[in-house]
């Protein structure tokens, strides 16, 4: 066992060595071919020229190409029939969209193939001022057969001020057993509608499209197997 670990990492070692010394040698050469103007190729007067270097460019790129259409081929015979038996949070992140793109993309998340009992549709959209409020209703429009559910967040995740008490008391979560002292109490809402509902759409304060896709992820947590 001692004996088979020693020779992987002396093949490593020789083989980082053997690396530096290509590398090192056409380094070398193309130090040289640009030092003496060589040109492998040249029109009449020199306007159009086909170098070393570009050579070695034009081989990178027909090697890359071939190893792509390799690990294309190795892949593609290894891929599995999807078994259906994963949850799936699918997450849209969306601020001031074109309404016509947003419905296409809403409808082409809706015609997805997947079992509907595992997947999750989450859209949490970056404002919740009056001039937002289209999303939600196309939202509402498209999803409508799935009772979905719909969700104005006055903050977002890193909005909300601990020291607020006064806003505590006018929403009357201070009776709640399971509400904690400086904690946003929409939080919880927002969280249990996404992790019981199969639709959902928030409208929350903005905050930038990572602060939408954090909502998502967050409040997901580990009710779903994957993210989208």
């Amino acid at each position: 066992m001692k004996l088979k670990h020693s020779l992987k990492k002396l093949g490593n070692i020789l083989r980082a060595i053997l690396t530096f010394l290509f590398a090192l040698l056409v380094l070398g050469v193309m130090v040289w071919a640009y030092v003496e103007g060589y040109q492998l190729a040249t029109s009449m007067y020199g306007i159009i020229s086909f170098g070393f270097y570009g050579l070695l460019l034009s081989l990178h790129v027909l090697v890359q190409s071939l190893f792509a259409l390799i690990e294309h081929r190795r892949m593609k015979s290894r891929t599995k029939p999807c078994s259906y038996t994963k949850t799936v949070g699918f997450t849209i992140s969306a601020y001031q969209e074109d309404p016509s793109y947003l419905r296409e993309c809403l409808n082409s998340v809706k015609a997805l193939q997947y079992p509907s009992e595992l997947l999750r549709i989450v859209m949490v959209i970056d404002g919740n001022s009056d001039d937002d409020r289209y999303m939600m209703d196309m939202f509402r429009e498209v999803f409508a057969d799935q009772d979905p559910g719909f969700f104005v967040w006055k903050n977002n995740y890193h909005t909300w001020d601990p020291t607020n008490a006064q806003q505590d008391e006018e929403m009357g979560t201070g009776g709640d057993a399971d509400y904690v002292i400086g904690e946003d109490p929409q939080r919880k809402e927002v969280e249990h509608l996404i992790q019981t509902k199969q639709c959902v759409c928030i409208m929350q304060k903005w905050g930038g499209k990572r602060e939408v896709m954090y909502t998502a992820f967050k409040a997901l947590g580990s009710s779903v197997d994957y993210i989208q």
